[in-house]
């Protein structure tokens, strides 16, 4: 056999391997760019009761590396600038995908509630929390 007959399926092999690997749980920030360390990683755990079942990694930040850590996920992901609502600091939950596997992923980041008024004062809350929401299918 001719290797001109091999071609189209040397092309379709090849396709075949260029795809991305299963998404599975674990510290997206890590897999995703060069993660700071003062962002540090939790867990991750498969959340089966929610719509598409996605993977939840949870982190969390020192009040006093917040500001570093908003500008950072803001400038590397396009998560929205963290709010004052009620008695606590949210951003509104973001979504993209990565161009390089096509996963789709939903952040945000958030405190408990706190009497602390100022971003100038974040350093008084302890601690902050950061979710990011990893799926495998379209949500």
């Amino acid at each position: 056999m001719r290797p001109a007959r091999w071609l189209p399926w040397l092309f379709l092999l090849g396709a075949g391997g260029a795809q991305a690997a299963p998404l599975a749980c674990g510290d997206f920030l890590s897999r995703l760019g060069k993660k700071p360390p003062y962002l540090v990683y939790e867990g991750c755990q498969q959340n089966r009761e929610r719509q598409d079942q996605p993977f939840e990694a949870r982190y969390a930040v020192d009040g006093k590396h917040a500001r570093q850590a908003e500008a950072y996920l803001r400038r590397a992901y396009g998560l929205p600038r963290l709010q004052r609502y009620c008695c606590m600091w949210d951003s509104t939950r973001h979504s993209w995908r990565d161009r390089r596997t096509g996963y789709a992923y939903a952040m945000f980041m958030a405190t408990g509630e706190t009497l602390v008024r100022t971003r100038a004062d974040w350093p008084r809350i302890e601690r902050f929390v950061i979710q990011v929401d990893g799926y495998a299918h379209d949500p």
